[in-house]
């Protein structure tokens, strides 16, 4: 099985004003290319409540290094680039379609944009296991905000007493639900184990990995920039928002809990966020990361 990137070029004429974080735009984007060819299909992406397949960049505007993230304008007259990473080959499949075939003009917000440039790049699940040595110590940049969401429902499973906590409703603790803004390594691994075990051919001991985890199999080693949060806005009407956090985050396995399986699974998973995105928001373009092994084991 192989993961696909599609990557789109195009050309912006007017500028273009939004309200809050340009990867709800490459979202929309990509919902209008799928629903062309595939109505039904676009639908039950929308709505099945199942992780997604895919994941997606906010849109870049082209012209100094690395491209600059569009937040609430993009400049008429700008060149820019979104890309699209699908864990499965069907969606993937149909967005092309949809493009050769141009089935639709590429719309942001009211604007028609002029498609530039299409490519398509492709990695298989299983190199990604293949190549991944052990890990020792690496860095984690964190480049758009990422958050994790955590559930206090989820707690009472661990935790039985919870259920019956005095002075809070059962009704409560059932609803609510939270943004995490923090780098914790067993929600990031336990993110990735989802993702990887939803979309791949090549399985491994998700029990026995997860177990090592939570044990602080991998460690936070300090923050050598710092992280920031910052509030991200949806909707202007409905008020509906995302808080994330960005910077670069150091991370170690520490000697008395070495494991050589796990340090390179490890590896291969953290390789996988870079084309999957990490935590909540993967489909708007929340939590991209970029992967900077330090050390590895000898």
């Amino acid at each position: 099985m192989t993961i696909i990137r599609i990557s789109l070029k195009f050309h912006v004429p007017r500028p273009i004003f939004f309200h809050g974080f340009s990867g709800f735009l490459s979202r929309g984007l990509l919902y209008e290319l799928i629903r062309c060819v595939d109505a039904k299909y676009a639908e039950r992406l929308h709505s099945s409540g199942r992780l997604s397949p895919f994941a997606t960049t906010p849109i870049m505007v082209l012209g100094s290094k690395g491209g600059v993230i569009a937040y609430k304008v993009i400049p008429g007259g700008s060149v820019c680039m979104v890309h699209y990473t699908f864990l499965e080959e069907k969606p993937a499949s149909i967005v092309l379609k949809s493009l050769i075939e141009e089935k639709v003009k590429p719309r942001l917000v009211d604007i028609e944009v002029k498609l530039v440039e299409v490519s398509v790049s492709h990695v298989k699940y299983s190199t990604l296991l293949e190549e991944a040595r052990a890990v020792r110590k690496f860095m984690l940049e964190f480049i758009t905000p990422t958050y994790f969401r955590f559930s206090p429902q989820a707690a009472t499973t661990v935790f039985p007493s919870l259920r019956s906590l005095k002075g809070i409703k059962v009704e409560n603790i059932r609803k609510a639900s939270r943004f995490h803004p923090l780098p914790e390594p067993i929600l990031m691994m336990r993110s990735l184990v989802r993702l990887w075990r939803s979309f791949t051919d090549r399985p491994f001991d998700y029990t026995g990995y997860l177990s090592w985890i939570s044990i602080m199999g991998v460690s936070l080693a300090g923050y050598p920039s710092g992280i920031k949060t910052q509030r991200l806005y949806e909707h202007e009407t409905t008020k509906k928002f995302v808080v994330g956090f960005t910077g670069k985050v150091n991370f170690s396995i520490p000697e008395d809990l070495y494991s050589k399986r796990w340090a390179k699974i490890t590896d291969a998973l953290l390789k996988f966020a870079e084309y999957s995105n990490l935590g909540g928001g993967r489909t708007a373009g929340f939590g991209i990361v970029r992967y900077k092994p330090k050390e590895y084991y000898s």
